[in-house]
Parts: C-alpha cells; structure tokens; sequence
C-alpha cells in the first residue's frame, strides 16, 4: 500500500519486530509498495536488514490459509533456494497479530531489483519457467492449501460483487459515483464473465490428481535479481492448483520454444497448456480484482493516494474484460 494504515506507524512496526524475532531494531520506515498489504524496511544493528508485511485477514479461515502457506513456503525453501519464506519469530510462529486482524510477518531484505511490467522477452520467460518447473516438480509440503474457484476474498467476493452491479446509488465517498457508472456500463459482460468462471471452474474442479504446487503470482514484481540468484518472493498464495495458475506469462505468451524447454528440463510435465484453464485464471485475476475494489468504493472511504491507486487499477480491469469478454 501507498499509504501507512492508521494507527500502525513505522516505529510501531519496529517495535513488533523487536520483540516478536528479538531484533535489535534501529530504524523502520514505510515503503510505498505493493497493493493487498502494507510494507515496511527494518533495520537491525549492523545488520541484517527486514522486509517486514503486515496482511489484513478478515476471517479465521483466511488467517489459517495465508498460515498454512507461510509454513509450506518454509518447507519448500529447504529444497529450492529461490524461495524466500518468512522467518520464524521466537516463539516458533510465522507471523504475529500487530492489530486485530492483521498479521505481521518478516523475510530478509533483499538488495536487489525487482522486474517491472510484463516479461520482456523469451530470454526472461525461460529463467522464470525454470524456477516454476523446479517448483512445479515438487512433492505436496503438509498442510499446503487447496486452491478453490473463487472471485476475490472474504467479504469482497463474487456474493458482494453482484451485491455491487445491483446497487442503485453508491453513497460511501468520493470514488462511488466513478465506480458506480463503471460498473454500470460494464455490468452485462461482467456477470457473463462471472457464469464463464463458475462453469470453468467446475470443469477444473474434477482433475485433482494433475495439480501441482503453485506460487499463485509469479510475476516480474515478484522477481527480485541478487548477487546469489533470483529470488521468488511474497508466498502468500501458494497452493495446490492446476498449473497454468503459475504459466500464463511464462508459457502462454511465449513466442518461441526456449521458454518450453527451460520448464520441462528443471522438471515441468511437457504436455500443452489448457486453452480453458489458462482462461479461468485470467477471470480469476480481473474478476478478484473488480470486487476487491468495488466493495472498497462501495463503503466508506476517503480520497488518497491509495485510493487513486485502486481506481486506477479498477479501471484497466474493467476494461481488460472489456476487451476479452464483451
């Protein structure tokens, strides 16, 4: 996120630190990055240095999923070095309740540059698809979540998304009236791509025995370059699911073989990518999105940056399933 959440100061975050992993902190500051949670860089004395997370969680099964993959991404680290996993606290858990709802985590700060925008080439693809073939390859970590069908999150899914498209006038701030009338013009094609995700949905449903570890959001952002390596970051979503969760950029858009071959060498299956699978997580991406930002602009709220930030983001969503599924 853009902005700090309220009540939840830099030193504030630094202290949890302290005294949740026993860190001699000696500076925390905000960073503006990231759009489902909130970030912060902690300094310890003479090093190392943190990358500190605190996740939102709105309900108990929410919490004990983004757990479960703290954990796998730990027991997946012990065999692939790409994995950065968060650290243990000093009392053997993953993350710590900051606030009601609201869990702090922490992984090594990395010196290094993550990816931004789409892949540039084959050349970037085929380093990607070797880390998703190794990772693909994988036997299940106990207790890895299963991925399921589902629009967005807990309490801004597909229930409150159509809860939207039926609201006559949206009252909760600034951005209401913008989002109502986007949403309004676009309302056919997104309840169209709404029964399209439920019947792709249940069509995947039924091939369990071909699913694979995923890593959920393996995009260049998530890609940060060190002097060791690349490394894959921010496990929050791995799981149990088909792999064209993880394959779109890396396999669906290549242009030639080099990408192909770098996945089915590090231990990918060589078999093609499903056309329809492929598509239920491209309406996965724009549909979760839409309703996470609809619910958003649909309650109370005010008009800052991060807000500018998600409207924008709405924006391009709506008008990628515009362009696909009108």
């Amino acid at each position: 996120m853009i902005v700090e959440p309220p009540g939840l100061p830099a030193d504030r975050v630094g202290a949890a630190v302290r005294s949740g992993w026993g860190v001699d902190v000696v500076g925390s500051r905000h960073l503006s990055v990231g759009s489902a949670a909130w970030h912060w860089r902690v300094d310890g004395d003479a090093g190392p240095h943190w990358f500190a997370t605190v996740e939102p969680v709105a309900s108990d099964d929410q919490r004990a999923a983004l757990l479960a993959a703290y954990d796998a991404a730990t027991r997946l680290a012990g065999s692939l070095p790409f994995v950065v996993p968060p650290v243990r606290a000093r009392d053997g858990l993953l993350a710590v309740d900051v606030e009601p709802g609201m869990l702090l985590s922490i992984t090594p700060f990395l010196e290094g540059a993550p990816g931004v925008g789409p892949l540039a080439d084959d050349t970037a693809r085929a380093h990607l698809a070797a880390l998703l073939g190794d990772l693909h390859r994988q036997r299940r970590p106990r207790h890895l979540p299963v991925w399921r069908p589902r629009v967005g999150r807990a309490h801004a899914g597909r229930e409150e998304l159509e809860d939207c498209l039926r609201l006559g006038s949206w009252t909760g701030g600034p951005w209401s009236g913008p989002t109502q009338r986007l949403l309004a013009e676009a309302r056919p094609v997104v309840e169209r791509a709404l029964r399209r995700f439920v019947l792709l949905g249940a069509a995947v449903a039924g091939a369990m025995d071909r699913w694979v570890v995923t890593h959920g959001e393996p995009h260049a952002e998530n890609l940060i370059g060190t002097p060791d390596g690349v490394r894959l970051v921010d496990w929050g979503n791995v799981c149990l699911a088909p792999r064209e969760r993880d394959l779109r950029e890396a396999l669906g858009e290549a242009e030639g073989a080099e990408p192909w071959f770098a996945y089915v060498e590090s231990g990918g299956r060589p078999d093609p990518l499903s056309p329809d699978t492929l598509e239920l997580f491209a309406l996965e991406r724009h549909l979760g999105e839409i309703a996470v930002h609809a619910v958003r602009f649909s309650r109370a709220h005010e008009d800052g940056a991060d807000e500018r930030r998600c409207f924008g983001e709405l924006e391009a969503r709506v008008a990628g399933l515009l362009e696909r599924w009108a």
